[in-house]
C-alpha cells in the first residue's frame, strides 16, 4: 500500500491538531494526540446501524435484514475460532474495551495506558474476522432477548422508543435497536456472515485515536499493515419512509410519576444541510425556551409543575431527523398544551433574545470545554466526516452563530415539522 500523508487541522480555540488521512481502501484515520493525558482511547466506527435493514450494493441486487441485526454482530464479533474472546485479550493487555449500536453506526473502542499497537491489532480483528457458529449464534438470542425485556421495563427507555415508534411508525425507528422479538429470532448464521461481508468494509469504515501515543509509531502501524476488508463495493441505504404519525399516545407503568414526552419530525429535506451545524443551532434554539436559564422552566420548576427531569434529545441526519423533550410532570396535559404553544409560536416568544442566546452560547461553550477533558467523550462523540463541521467546529460555530441564524434553523425544522406526544401514567 502507497504511504499517504496525514493532512493536520488545527483548532485554534482547543489549541488542538487533528491529524486525518483516507487510505487507498477508502478507510478513513483520524489521530489526536494529546501528550497531557496518560490514556489513549481508541474507536473504529462502521456505517452502520440499527436502521440500515435494507439496501441496494453497486451491482443491483437488493438486501434485506432482520431488525436488530447490527446489533446482534456487535455482540458477536469479539468471539473468536478458538476457546477465547477478543475482550479477554484486551483484558490480558490491560485494557478495556466496550461496543455499542446507534441508528447509523456500530462502534468499537478500547482505553489503554500502554500496548496501544496490540490493541490497535485487537481492534482491526473485531471489524475484519468472522468467528462464530450456528450453536453460539442461537445462545446469543437469549442473551438479546433478555437485554431486550431490560429496555421494555424501564419506564425512561420505554417513552423514548414509543415516542419515536409514533414519529416514524412502519419504519425501523419504530423498533428499539436490539430488534424486536419476532426478528431477533429470524436472524440466521447466514444473515450475520453476509450482512458483515456487505458492510463491514474499509471504505464504510473510520478508526480514530486520541490520547497519549507514539504518533510515527501509530502512523507506520496503519501504512505497514494490511488494513483492507471486503470488496470496494459501495451500497445505497433505504431512505426514512414518512407515515402519518400518532399524534397521541400513552400507557401505564409502575411509575411514581408522569412521565411525558413531545417529539418532532421534520419533512423539510436535509440535503444541502451541514448537520452538526444545524443541530447546535436547533439545539440552541429549544435550550432558550427550555433550558434550565429560561423564564418558562424556572416558573414551572419553582411551582412545582416541572423539576431537573426534563432534557432534550435530538438526532438530524441525512436520512431522518427528530427532536424529543422528555420530563416528569404532575400535570402532562397542561404542559404538553403550553410546550407546543411555545413551539409553534417560537420566533415571538420571551426566551428567545439576543440576551439570552449569549447566555445560552457560553453555557455550550464552558460545556464543551469541560467535556475536553475526557477522552472518552472525545472518542465516542468525534465523527470523521468528509462534509460538513465535527465536534471540534462547537467553538468556531457557536462564536459566529447569530439569533438570524438561530431563527431561520427553527423556520425550517419547525414549519415543516410534526408533532407527537407520549405519556407514561401511574399504574
Amino acid at each position: 500500500m502507497t504511504k499517504a500523508t496525514f493532512q493536520k487541522k488545527f483548532y485554534p480555540a482547543i489549541k488542538e491538531t487533528l491529524y486525518q488521512v483516507k487510505l487507498e481502501n477508502g478507510l478513513t484515520i483520524s489521530l489526536l494526540p494529546k501528550s497531557e493525558f496518560q490514556e489513549v482511547y481508541g474507536v473504529v466506527n462502521v456505517n452502520v446501524g440499527s436502521i440500515d435493514t435494507e439496501f441496494t450494493i453497486d451491482v443491483g441486487e437488493k438486501k434485506s435484514y432482520p431488525q436488530g441485526i447490527a446489533h446482534f454482530l456487535e455482540h458477536k464479533l469479539f468471539e473468536r475460532e478458538d476457546t477465547g474472546d477478543i475482550m479477554s485479550a484486551f483484558t490480558e493487555l490491560g485494557a478495556e474495551s466496550n461496543a455499542f449500536t446507534s441508528f447509523t453506526n456500530t462502534s468499537y473502542l478500547f482505553s489503554t495506558t500502554e500496548y496501544v499497537i496490540e490493541c490497535l491489532d485487537l481492534l482491526m480483528e473485531l471489524v475484519t474476522e468472522f468467528n462464530m457458529s450456528e450453536d453460539s449464534v442461537e445462545r446469543e438470542k437469549d442473551i438479546i432477548q433478555q437485554e431486550r425485556e431490560m429496555y421494555l421495563d424501564d419506564p425512561d427507555s420505554s417513552l423514548f422508543f414509543k415516542t419515536l415508534a409514533n414519529l416514524y411508525p412502519n419504519s425501523p425507528l419504530a423498533l428499539d435497536i436490539v430488534g424486536s422479538e419476532k426478528s431477533i429470532e429470524k436472524i440466521t448464521l447466514e444473515d450475520l456472515k453476509e450482512n458483515f461481508k456487505d458492510l463491514y468494509k474499509s471504505n464504510n469504515s473510520s478508526i480514530f485515536l486520541v490520547g497519549h501515543f507514539d504518533f510515527e509509531q501509530v502512523e507506520d502501524y496503519f501504512f505497514k499493515k494490511d488494513v483492507s476488508s471486503g470488496t470496494d463495493d459501495k451500497f445505497e441505504k433505504t431512505k426514512i419512509a414518512l407515515h402519518p404519525v400518532k399524534k397521541v399516545d400513552s400507557t401505564r407503568m409502575d411509575v411514581a410519576c408522569p412521565k411525558l414526552a413531545i417529539g418532532l419530525r421534520t419533512k423539510a429535506q436535509m440535503d444541502d444541510q451541514d448537520c452538526y451545524r444545524y443541530s447546535l443551532h436547533l439545539k440552541t434554539l429549544f435550550t432558550m425556551m427550555f433550558g434550565w436559564t429560561s423564564q418558562r422552566f424556572q416558573s414551572l420548576y419553582e411551582s412545582g409543575k416541572l423539576d431537573s427531569s426534563l432534557s432534550l434529545e435530538l438526532e438530524i441526519d441525512k436520512r431522518f431527523n427528530f427532536l424529543m423533550l422528555t420530563m416528569e410532570t404532575k400535570e402532562p396535559v397542561a404542559i404538553s398544551h403550553q410546550f407546543r404553544k411555545a413551539i409553534q409560536g417560537f420566533e415571538k416568544d420571551v426566551d428567545v433574545s439576543e440576551e439570552h442566546l449569549d447566555l445560552v452560547k457560553s453555557e455550550l461553550y464552558g460545556e464543551f470545554i469541560h467535556n475536553m477533558d475526557s477522552l472518552e467523550f472525545i472518542a465516542t462523540q468525534y465523527q470523521a466526516l468528509e462534509k460538513g463541521s465535527n465536534l471540534f467546529d462547537l467553538p468556531k460555530i457557536i462564536q459566529e452563530m447569530t439569533l438570524e441564524d438561530v431563527l431561520e434553523v427553527g423556520h425550517h425544522f419547525i414549519d415543516n415539522c410534526e408533532m407527537v406526544e407520549y405519556t407514561i401514567l401511574p399504574l
